[in-house]
């Protein structure tokens, strides 16, 4: 890291993070993939957080609520981007999401030694049709992004969080091939 520093006493640092990208394929139909993904994981309801903490719910209930929330794989939906709708407005073919998946609870672990970190929190899945006819997931290994906090407690939660996330990805894709 090398900071660099203004007359107006503004400090800005930089360096390279490397990123393992994974990207995996299955021959299961965009359509399938995307209802397992979504039967495999909660939907976070910010709205129904916030009633909670609005009308002054002790800690330990809206922890708990929000502990509810995670599906089967123990993740959260946070948002769902049709990266193909603008590719369908162009007139080109395109059924790919991005689903903004994590949880809040596990975010706090790492965002309570690294707040940095929540930066890399919820976690990104990329679910595009393939022109082979099947699905291509893609996401970036947790551990990668988070590598750059050189923190052990930090690493020992991503790493956690790329054996859950490979699970999910693993249980929604069904028989999967790594693509190189």
């Amino acid at each position: 890291m090398q900071p660099q520093q203004s007359s107006n006493t503004l400090t800005r640092t930089s360096h390279l993070v490397p990123v393992e990208h994974l990207e995996v394929w299955t021959a299961k139909p965009f359509a399938e993939v995307v209802r397992r993904l979504e039967a495999e994981t909660g939907i976070f309801d910010a709205a129904a957080i916030q009633a909670r903490i609005q009308a002054k719910a002790p800690p330990s209930t809206v922890i708990e609520a929000i502990a509810a929330m995670a599906g089967r794989s123990g993740f959260m939906r946070f948002a769902a981007l049709d990266h193909g709708a603008i590719l369908r407005l162009q007139g080109r073919s395109a059924e790919a999401v991005r689903y903004l998946i994590g949880h809040p609870l596990t975010a706090s672990r790492v965002t309570s030694l690294r707040i940095g970190s929540g930066f890399y929190a919820p976690l990104s899945l990329l679910v595009a049709a393939d022109e082979r006819g099947g699905t291509r997931l893609e996401y970036d290994r947790p551990s990668t992004l988070l590598s750059q906090f050189d923190d052990p407690g930090v690493g020992q939660v991503s790493r956690e969080l790329d054996e859950k996330f490979a699970a999910l990805v693993d249980a929604v894709a069904g028989v999967v091939e790594n693509v190189s």
